[in-house]
């Protein structure tokens, strides 16, 4: 078996979406040194993207079989794996959340919309660290699940500031489904609820 490095090892998984790669620098400055929770990660794309420049990474998800294996095999083929993916199997809707508050420097949330995990998301994410968020793509009847226009903006006013927020309508005529994408940045301080 032939040694590798962690670049290349990496450059084998699928590129980190969009809206990671445009914007992942910005996250990581302001992350410091406190670790990025990739909420829902699967595969770890978009963790790995965060690994691969030198950040902590906390991997969550209920099943992260393909993750254990892979970081195995890397620690295995690798002269000197430098960084290490925290895995962390969870249920997000079954179990507590476990984070601590102003815990995490960024948090990653891609392909999985559970609106009851934004609330944790304002708690656990440091003053100044940054969202990344997008729901499932709008095909086939994806449209079920995704929020309705303004719903995400609606869960982040009070302690986000927005600084890119994209909504594209789906499904058929008469329903109100949206594809949402955005970036946004944990304030020092909630605003009151109007």
């Amino acid at each position: 078996m032939s040694r590798l490095d962690d670049e290349h090892f990496y450059s084998l998984f699928p590129k980190a979406c969009v809206l990671v790669r445009k914007f992942g620098s910005k996250m990581i400055a302001a992350a410091a040194d406190k670790p990025i929770l990739d909420v829902a990660c699967g595969s770890g794309r978009n963790a790995i993207f965060f690994l691969q420049r030198g950040c902590s990474v906390i991997c969550a998800d209920k099943d992260l079989t393909f993750l254990q294996n892979c970081e195995a095999r890397r620690k295995r083929m690798s002269s000197a794996p430098r960084n290490v993916l925290a895995l962390r199997c969870l249920d997000f809707k079954q179990e507590v959340w476990p984070f601590e508050t102003g815990g995490v420097g960024g948090i990653i949330n891609v392909h999985f919309f559970l609106p009851t995990l934004f609330p944790h998301f304002e708690d656990s994410l440091s003053p100044g660290g940054y969202l990344i968020f997008e729901s499932v793509p709008g095909c086939g009847q994806n449209y079920l699940e995704l929020p309705t226009a303004g719903y995400v903006r609606s869960l982040l006013v009070r302690c986000f500031e927005i600084e890119h927020y994209k909504e594209k309508k789906v499904g058929p005529p008469g329903t109100n489904a949206v594809v949402t994408q955005l970036l946004a940045r944990r304030r020092s301080e909630s605003r009151n609820a109007a």
